[in-house]
């Protein structure tokens, strides 16, 4: 029985022969403040029986008990479903590298998101940029692309080792055919 090959692709407008060099997110301490915040109000949903039983010890007897785990029950789902926002959002805001282009796929909420995609060969210059105490140790920080082109620079905002990406970046667009890159500048020669 024959099986056609069914093309696969990776990311939205993939293009054949189009290989994947890097992908990449926001640094994992980004999502781990968030997710600290979050577990603030999952505090006050449990410190929410301590203070019943503390200050107002009649919301605990029948029939305020039922009122109160119903609003309970009610916060609890939006607590979960914060938490799964906050994951969709973290790992739906993707930079892709591939070998002939830079592709940055941002999700703005659930239901909206904007693609921006960069030929390699329209890349004037490359940034790599590291802010503050956490970024040095745990070496995360931005990445800028500045373009010619309409969308003036590229921002990868607070990713894993700006400075790699950034070289690997530079590598990328010196390996394209020299008709593809931009003229330089008079004085750059």
């Amino acid at each position: 029985m024959y099986w056609p090959k069914i093309q696969r692709t990776l990311f939205p407008g993939q293009q054949d022969g189009e290989e994947i060099v890097m992908e990449t997110r926001q640094h994992w301490m980004v999502f781990l403040i968030k997710f600290i915040l979050w577990l603030m109000f999952a505090a006050i949903l449990i410190l929410t029986d301590w203070a019943i039983g503390r200050f107002a010890p009649t919301l605990g007897t029948h029939p305020y008990v039922e009122y109160v785990n119903l609003i309970k029950s009610i916060y609890l789902m939006f607590l979960v479903l914060g938490l799964l926002i906050l994951w969709a959002m973290y790992y739906l805001n993707v930079q892709i590298i591939t070998n002939q282009r830079v592709v940055d796929i941002t999700q703005e909420s659930l239901v909206h998101h904007t693609i921006s995609e960069l030929h390699l060969s329209r890349i004037e210059d490359v940034t790599a940029e590291v802010d503050g105490v956490l970024g040095t140790f745990l070496d995360y920080g931005n990445v800028y692309i500045q373009t010619a082109g309409e969308t003036e620079r590229f921002v990868f905002d607070r990713i894993p080792n700006p400075t790699r990406v950034e070289k690997m970046i530079l590598d990328l667009y010196e390996a394209l055919p020299k008709e593809q890159q931009l003229p330089k500048s008079p004085l750059e020669k």
